[in-house]
């Protein structure tokens, strides 16, 4: 297995460690989520890891992994494995080293659109509707509560604009006080009758 794929592998699947405690009583879905969201916008730098199981058209994402920070005008570095639309079933690897004050660089690219208190983030958090706290488990050794929820198409479409439906998500918040957003699943349903649901996950570490 590549080095990257390995190295995703080991931090999302082995990200959440044993069965979920689901005894309770837990505080309210909606109530962790809005804290998470509220911690989470003054977070100005971040590990990240993230990987696509299946294919979002206009989304060639496979796996990434880096660091994210708006100091100094914003920047992340790290490496990405995309889609290769050139091979069938191929992907290539990339280092990336994105600074957001070049001028070529997108606007759906720069950190400050996902990180900080009007990325695309936070508006997620925002947004998620439905919101049912499922249970306690660990994620990177650490206690937190997953949270079950749906976010509006419309929100996710702000966010990422491959994204036309409504989503169902799971939030991980920390149970150390802190309520910092930890981890989020995501599933974007099938574009078609005949196709697989898409699912995203994402680890956020070391925030500051």
């Amino acid at each position: 297995m590549p080095r990257l794929a390995l190295l995703l592998v080991l931090l999302l699947a082995t990200g959440c460690t044993g069965s979920p405690d689901t005894r309770g009583p837990f505080p309210a879905g909606a109530e962790l989520v809005r804290d998470a969201a509220t911690s989470f916008a003054s977070v100005r730098s971040v590990h990240f890891a993230a990987g696509v199981n299946g294919v979002l058209p206009g989304f060639p994402l496979r796996l990434t992994e880096g660091d994210a920070t708006l100091d100094d005008g914003g920047a992340a570095t790290g490496m990405v494995d995309v889609q290769d639309d050139s091979v069938v079933g191929g992907h290539t690897k990339y280092a990336f080293d994105v600074r957001d004050g070049q001028d070529s660089l997108p606007d759906a690219y720069r950190v400050g659109a996902f990180l900080g208190p009007h990325g695309g983030l936070k508006r997620l958090l925002d947004g998620v509707t439905d919101a049912e706290t499922e249970g306690r488990e660990n994620v990177d050794d650490a206690p937190a509560l997953r949270v079950a929820g749906r976010v509006p198409a419309a929100v996710a479409h702000s966010v990422l604009a491959a994204v036309d439906a409504d989503l169902n998500v799971k939030v991980w918040v920390s149970d150390d006080g802190a309520r910092r957003f930890v981890r989020l699943w995501v599933q974007v349903p099938p574009a078609g009758d005949h196709l697989s649901p898409v699912m995203i996950e994402l680890s956020l570490t070391k925030q500051a």
